[in-house]
């Protein structure tokens, strides 16, 4: 409902806009030499400018997703006579997905332009990586798994960076993004509940089938629960309000299936049970 409001709103404008907003970037170089701050002191704006400048989708417009990118530069070496930057990405959405990957290697001058292409760069391909990331969980708000086509692109752009001469880490990004994709039950868990929170238009046969769907994703989220950090930080977010849902519905083998599995959150269900 709520996508269907954002392409009406394009469509009426006619203007496609990034998809990033409020894109805030800090920059950790206590590891690096003071020699190397000049090389550096631009860095954050230029990936602040390029999320808010890059259309990452014509289709999805106005979503005006934040972004949080904390950067820690382990080191500075010069190969191939350019200055090259190891480092690690801290990034966030401010709600419900975090994403973090400990190594990344990317040739880097001061003042050069950092561009949206197709083709495999170490710099602006990471930075691809992580919109699509998130513009794919934005788009799992609106629809059942309707942002795959995003988890697809980041996929992709991990795979080349694994072929490239700068593959430091994109494995290990590539791993993150395939768990992300195949843990259908989370991000219909979230769809279900935002349905249920937002969608005001639901009539009584729509949200009785969305109330099944989320019965079984609670039940099938226990095969990636123990490993899913995702799934730790969404239940901390919205536990509560689970809760009271599954209580106003009766589902009490739901409350006491998360009772079980999530801990952390063990008394909010629990209150729910009484």
């Amino acid at each position: 409902m709520i996508k269907n409001y954002i392409l009406i709103l394009f469509v009426i404008t006619g203007i496609c806009k990034p998809q990033f907003t409020d894109v805030y970037v800090t920059l950790d170089s206590r590891n690096v030499n003071k020699s190397h701050h000049f090389l550096l002191e631009n860095l954050k704006n230029d990936i602040s400018n390029y999320y808010e400048n890059t259309i990452f989708s014509e289709s999805n417009a106005d979503l005006g997703i934040p972004i949080k990118i904390h950067i820690v530069i382990e080191s500075i070496y010069k190969a191939s006579n350019v200055e090259t930057i190891n480092a690690q990405f801290f990034t966030s959405n401010n709600l419900d997905l975090n994403q973090y990957t400990k190594s990344s290697t990317f040739p880097y001058r001061k003042g050069q332009s950092i561009t949206h292409s197709s083709d495999f760069d170490p710099l602006s391909s990471l930075l691809d990586y992580f919109a699509y990331i998130f513009l794919a969980n934005e788009l799992d708000m609106y629809g059942a798994l309707e942002g795959t086509t995003y988890f697809n692109l980041a996929e992709r752009v991990s795979i080349n960076g694994k072929e490239s001469e700068y593959s430091n880490g994109w494995d290990d990004r590539w791993k993150k993004c395939k768990k992300l994709i195949e843990n259908v039950h989370l991000r219909n868990l979230r769809f279900n509940l935002y349905e249920l929170m937002y969608n005001t238009e639901l009539n009584t046969e729509q949200r009785n089938k969305i109330l099944l769907d989320l019965d079984d994703n609670i039940y099938y989220l226990k095969e990636f629960f123990p490993n899913d950090r995702n799934a730790f930080l969404f239940l901390d977010i919205y536990a509560d309000k689970i809760g009271e849902i599954l209580k106003e519905e009766s589902m009490y083998d739901a409350l006491i299936l998360l009772s079980n599995l999530d801990v952390d959150n063990k008394l909010i269900y629990n209150k729910y049970l009484k």
